[in-house]
């Protein structure tokens, strides 16, 4: 059977303590239709002796100072040539031949392929591409893989440091793009994500996101809906 081509890119900063690990689970996969792209963002520690041992598995690699996550992720979009594109965090590693189980069906004009991940700590996170986008980021990271039709002249607005994934998920929701769930687990991730630490920063962004996105009734629901969450957090963990 003839696979689609992937292009899995990772950006990294200052993770030599992990990133092996993510390449590892990337070029273990029984899937052999892809393409590794790593972005390093100018790492200070062993990152990039990591990165030339595995020079001959990297179909590219960059080390150059980038703007923020999402500067570096549309810098290996501009360098992918696959049909499909999956972002992988340098603290996380893509599940066991999930890529063979995924592309093992076609997919006729589906712009995104969805599913879940779990974390470190066996908690799961369940992908939703539905109007609870309107609430949160039902999307992880770790659990998309889209097709390159979704990036053309659309890329991460780097301005969202923490959230330009939910922005640009939500775009794709209110553009009523045709998508695919994959009940499987894409990959286990960290827990030490930045959008997994409590900020009013990340909820901000969040709340600017909708404040851009949403019509005015919309955005007066979904706007205080991300206060109230906000709050309701910070009440749990005080």
């Amino acid at each position: 059977m003839k696979y689609p081509k992937l292009s899995v890119i990772i950006p990294v900063l200052n993770q030599d303590y992990c990133l092996e690990d993510a390449i590892k689970s990337t070029i273990n996969q029984d899937f052999k239709d892809y393409e590794l792209i790593v972005i390093d963002g100018k790492s200070q520690d062993n990152t990039l002796k990591i990165i030339k041992k595995y020079d001959k598995n990297i179909s590219y690699w960059e080390s150059s100072k980038d703007k923020n996550l999402y500067d570096a992720m549309n810098k290996g979009i501009d360098k992918a040539s696959g049909e499909w594109i999956y972002f992988l965090g340098a603290d996380d590693k893509i599940d066991k031949n999930i890529f063979q189980k995924i592309f093992s069906k076609k997919y006729e004009n589906i712009y995104l392929i969805y599913g879940n991940i779990k974390y470190d700590n066996n908690e799961m996170f369940i992908g939703k591409f539905s109007k609870r986008l309107f609430i949160r980021n039902n999307i992880h990271h770790q659990g998309a893989i889209y097709h390159r039709r979704c990036f053309y002249n659309n890329y991460f607005d780097i301005k969202y440091s923490i959230l330009a994934d939910y922005d640009f998920n939500l775009t794709l929701f209110q553009n009523k793009i045709k998508t695919e769930y994959f009940d499987s687990i894409f990959a286990i991730c960290g827990n030490n994500g930045i959008s997994k630490k409590i900020t009013w920063k990340l909820y901000k962004q969040e709340f600017n996101i909708k404040k851009n996105r949403l019509n005015a009734v919309q955005f007066l629901v979904y706007g205080s809906i991300t206060i109230m969450k906000f709050f309701l957090k910070k009440l749990s963990i005080s």
